[in-house]
């Protein structure tokens, strides 16, 4: 086959070699496969659903032919994971790696066109041994980076063949395909744009953009403008006006012929706390069940320690509320509160993250360099929420900062030492992590100084004062709960949590026509009317053997003035397995 004219991209490809010689990468050895499945790989889905829905239609309408002969397209995110593929490699028993939810970027695949094209952001042509890994070596790839209307790089555009079906024209296809799909993004955005116009001049043309109602003496609604209606219902003249704290009710009387009227003028009170005092307290904490006061009695003594705190819970729990809570209840309060998400940052990106760059440390470094978390919470805390997602080689890192208490920026010759708190938080169990070989062991001691458990909404028995709570921050003042609805909320097994109760409320709000919301106005999305009776006994039948370990537990461990070792021996359980129990269950002394 003759050669492939790349001669204006042999500079980047080398650059590309040396970067992934600089990752560790062999070119003769095994291939990485980071593949997305499962939960993982359907947020990545969702947060791609506009791109993946706007390009299929091209792809499918565009491709055909080439599909049938051997050629494959896939669109990759901004991190180089496929999320949407056409076609397939003729590649005979060898497997097909450009599979929906596997990750090309240069640090798992090596050089090729897709890491590249997000490298450079610019349309790139990898040609058999142009690609780093040996066995790559039989592909011909072209890439294209497509970016938003409003140019934000968002992912790229890939065709990729066997090397003997090489055309010199497949990176103009490439680039064609990624600007038709920009196009096509435009054109749906600026329709988006067009609609929002039209609805905001039909509001404004309403004359007046808050509820206004009228009443009678009873309180009862007797009129009522456009924008109230939608609030309450066009069926909400005759109801009972009930008002609700979280707004401020301007009244103005007039008696006329021994008649009372009343015109209220709804405004919802700004919430927004005051600059500078943004985070959480303990009384943000709302609650009133058993575990939720314990919880906050411990907040009121662990805030004014330094010592790590573990917080454990369920998604969708509150973990973040009690971080802050933690912070703003304790002497650091005044200094900066950081908090990092492990789980949303690539691990190729954690250590500049935390602990910072110099300037001129990597390619496309800011030249003045970047602080990392752990130098911007300098006097304060530091919050790593899903600690439990973090990498092997991040917890090596991590581990030598918090043994040291000093900083070093990626490029730095010298270190610099900080003053921090920190806090976790996980929803994975890290005792168990760390002998599944997930979590580093001395890391685990490192961090648990004391742990809080927050328990899952349908362990608490306080869930309709929580409603009641969350119902009072949405946009109608007057909405509350039917029995049927307190009763459904009270049974549904909330896989959410109260992320999800929030959700729920939000859309029953919306779609209930008199201000009281009815069960038919609950929508649970994980099948609710699916469930049986039967199912809600044995829930209710596991919530009772669970109290019963409980009760069985607490009675041991006074008996024995909470000697762990007497205890276990009397429950006929290890030691571990009791501490485990203790922590799942929040029991105190």
């Amino acid at each position: 086959m003759s050669s492939v004219n790349l001669s204006d991209q042999t500079e980047l490809i080398d650059q590309s070699w040396k970067r992934c010689q600089n990752f560790g990468l062999l070119s003769t050895g095994p291939i990485n496969n980071l593949l997305l499945t499962g939960k993982d790989l359907q947020v990545v889905l969702k947060e791609n659903e506009f791109l993946i829905k706007q390009t299929a239609s091209i792809l499918e309408k565009l491709y055909p032919v080439n599909h049938s002969n051997g050629h494959v397209t896939v669109i990759v995110d901004r991190n180089g994971t496929i999320i949407h593929k056409v076609g397939k490699l003729d590649i005979g028993d060898s497997p097909d790696y450009m599979s929906i939810g596997s990750n090309w970027s240069e640090e798992i695949k090596g050089t090729n066109a897709i890491g590249l094209a997000i490298y450079e952001k610019k349309p790139i042509f990898t040609h058999a041994e142009h690609h780093f890994f040996v066995k790559n070596h039989y592909l011909t790839c072209a890439a294209s980076p497509i970016y938003s209307p409003t140019g934000e790089f968002i992912g790229a555009i890939n065709i990729s063949a066997k090397k003997e079906l090489y055309n010199p024209f497949m990176i103009s296809l490439v680039s064609i395909a990624a600007e038709a799909i920009q196009n096509r993004l435009l054109l749906t955005h600026t329709n988006h744009e067009s609609l929002l116009a039209i609805k905001e001049i039909e509001l404004t043309a309403n004359l007046c953009s808050f509820p206004l109602l009228s009443l009678d003496h009873e309180k009862k609604i007797i009129r009522a403008n456009q924008t109230a209606r939608l609030l309450f219902g066009e069926n909400c003249i005759g109801n009972e006006f009930h008002n609700k704290h979280g707004y401020s009710v301007d009244v103005i009387s007039d008696q006329t012929n021994k008649t009372v009227r009343s015109v209220v003028s709804l405004h919802k009170t700004n919430k927004t706390k005051p600059q500078g005092i943004a985070l959480y307290t303990i009384s943000d904490i709302i609650g009133s069940c058993k575990k939720i006061e314990n919880v906050k009695k411990i907040i009121q003594k662990a805030a004014l320690s330094t010592y790590p705190v573990i917080i454990y819970g369920e998604s969708g729990t509150g973990k973040e509320l009690i971080a802050q809570s933690l912070h703003t209840a304790g002497p650091r309060s005044t200094k900066p509160f950081i908090a990092v998400n492990c789980s949303a940052i690539p691990e190729n990106l954690i250590e500049s993250e935390l602990f910072g760059y110099e300037g001129g440390a990597f390619t496309g470094a800011n030249r003045e360099g970047v602080p990392g978390k752990f130098e911007a919470a300098h006097g304060g805390t530091i919050f790593l929420d899903e600690i439990g997602d973090m990498s092997l080689k991040a917890q090596s890192a991590l581990l030598r900062v918090l043994q040291d208490k000093v900083v070093t920026r990626i490029g730095a010759l010298s270190g610099k030492s900080i003053d921090v708190r920190v806090l976790t938080a996980t929803n994975k169990n890290l005792f168990e992590e760390v002998h599944a070989g997930r979590f580093r062991e001395d890391l685990y001691y490192r961090l648990k100084g004391l742990f809080i458990t927050l328990p899952p909404l349908r362990q608490r028995s306080d869930i309709i004062e929580l409603t009641e709570h969350l119902l009072s921050r949405l946009d109608n003042p007057s909405i509350r709960l039917s029995e049927e609805a307190k009763q459904l909320l009270h049974s549904y097994h909330w896989p959410g949590n109260i992320r999800e109760l929030n959700s729920v409320l939000m859309q029953a709000s919306f779609y209930t026509e008199n201000n009281e919301i009815q069960g038919s106005d609950l929508q649970f999305e994980h099948g609710y009317e699916q469930e049986s009776n039967s199912l809600v006994v044995e829930q209710l039948k596991h919530n009772s053997l669970i109290n019963t370990e409980i009760a069985a537990i607490e009675q041991v461990l006074h008996s024995v003035e909470w000697n762990i070792s007497k205890a276990a021996t009397i429950l006929k359980i290890s030691r571990n397995t009791l501490y485990n129990k203790i922590n799942k269950y929040s029991l105190v002394k």
